[in-house]
């Protein structure tokens, strides 16, 4: 399943780079695809993937995770991306 990962950090930092940390190290199969989101292949659903990342956040951060269906539509997406999100 692929997951949606996109997320606000009111300050950066530290607490974003334990963002990225946890991301790399749970999700091998990954796409920083735009500066405040990732997607990624993953048995885990959304909830899942929510309360492994809390830890990286405060209270005044946002965070949204939403499994992506196979209806999507891009431009500019590399080969190796466009892989990851037909599978």
């Amino acid at each position: 399943m692929n997951i949606l990962i996109a997320y606000d950090l009111r300050l950066l930092g530290s607490r974003f780079t334990r963002l990225k940390e946890i991301i790399d190290q749970h999700f091998p199969n990954r796409w920083h695809c735009f500066d405040a989101s990732y997607i990624v292949s993953t048995p885990l659903n959304a909830n899942q993937v929510r309360d492994l990342l809390l830890p990286a956040l405060s209270v005044n951060d946002c965070l949204l995770v939403s499994e992506l269906g196979n209806n999507w539509a891009g431009i500019g997406i590399s080969e190796k991306n466009r892989l990851l999100l037909e599978n």
